[in-house]
């Protein structure tokens, strides 16, 4: 699959679960308000009505948006997002003057200034995040902030090992390095975050609701589907007879030099 198709198929699936998402993002949930905790923590100790201008890259429904709107509440914030699905919740929490940029952040070019750049669980779809990053600090000056969380390598362990399926995930090193050619790192936090479920088709239901099968084309066979679902009980039972999905997020505050 061309790179073009890919990032289609990736809109695609997020729009188809825009109706859902907000209820069945647990995981995503959880990760945008730890987000919002690491930025009231810098913005109580390092700055003073910051910031007066904000962008945030892949808003979704707006699950990171409703804390940035209300932890900068002064601030003319850009929306982006790579489909228009969620648009309107996003929206509701923002002020009027709210601008929204339906387009793939990988290909969106300005040469405006923001002292914030912010994203909640999106940067995973990036084909090149090195290059994402370089142009991140082209439109940020020094002492801006850049605030994100991604996934790492052990993310969704348990699909990646029963069906070879995933996305190939930079490992914290990667980012660090990345980083550290314009940025100063204050914080950077692993995490996992372990969901249960009652039964394998259940994971595969939050998987769709979630959009989270984004790179996913294949229609299962009933005899493929029951040998995932006896392997995923095999495997990942609990003793409470349910089964597990791992998210492993990674979040990040980094000042620009």
């Amino acid at each position: 699959m061309d790179l073009n198709q890919y990032r289609k198929r990736v809109g695609n699936r997020f729009g188809k679960a825009s109706m859902t998402y907000d209820e069945s993002a647990i995981a995503q949930r959880a990760i945008a308000r730890t987000l919002s905790k690491i930025l009231r923590n810098y913005l109580a100790h390092h700055a003073s009505g910051f910031p007066r201008n904000g962008l945030e890259i892949g808003c979704g429904t707006g699950l990171l948006t409703r804390h940035l709107q209300s932890l900068c509440p002064s601030a003319h914030w850009v929306l982006n997002d790579i489909q228009e699905a969620g648009k309107k919740s996003a929206l509701s929490y923002c002020a009027e003057d709210t601008e929204f940029i339906c387009q793939d952040a990988e290909s969106l070019e300005t040469d405006r200034h923001f002292q914030l750049i912010a994203s909640a669980s999106t940067f995973q779809w990036f084909a090149r995040p090195d290059r994402m990053i370089e142009r991140f600090a082209r439109w940020q000056s020094a002492g801006d902030v850049l605030l994100f969380s991604t996934f790492l390598p052990d993310n969704l362990r348990e699909i990646r090992q029963l069906t070879g399926i995933g996305l190939s995930y930079p490992t914290s090193g990667d980012w660090r390095r990345w980083l550290e050619r314009d940025y100063i790192i204050h914080h950077q936090q692993e995490e996992r975050l372990t969901l249960c479920f009652d039964t394998p088709m259940q994971v595969l239901l939050h998987l769709k609701q979630t959009g989270v099968t984004g790179t996913n084309s294949g229609v299962w066979s009933a005899g493929k589907l029951r040998s995932f679902c006896e392997a995923y009980m095999h495997f990942y039972r609990t003793s409470g007879n349910q089964v597990t999905l791992t998210y492993q997020p990674i979040y990040v505050l980094a000042e620009r030099i």
